[in-house]
């Protein structure tokens, strides 16, 4: 199902009107590809670890889901990559 088809399905007219949960079960409840699935379950499993907040994560999330772009997740590992929380390694939603 098409996002459009979901939004009205879902009885609202945007992404922002839409619970997190609505937007969980869009990419989780096969809509979208098994790398936008396996990112979203990731990201809300990891997130706590790697330095991110829930809102983070579903800002990320709805932003795609807005633009309609795929997305996925990188783990960094490189010592370039230091982040705000200092951590060498993270989990980095894209886009």
């Amino acid at each position: 199902m098409n996002i459009q088809e979901y939004l009205k399905q879902c009885s609202v007219k945007s992404v922002d009107e839409l619970t997190d949960e609505q937007v969980v079960s869009y990419y989780t409840n096969g809509n979208a590809g098994i790398a936008q699935e396996c990112a979203v379950e990731l990201a809300l499993q990891d997130y706590p670890k790697c330095g991110f907040t829930i809102e983070q994560i579903m800002y990320s999330i709805r932003k795609a889901m807005k633009t309609k772009t795929k997305f996925g997740l990188t783990y960094i590992t490189n010592e370039s990559a230091i982040g705000p929380t200092g951590k060498e390694s993270r989990w980095v939603l894209e886009p």
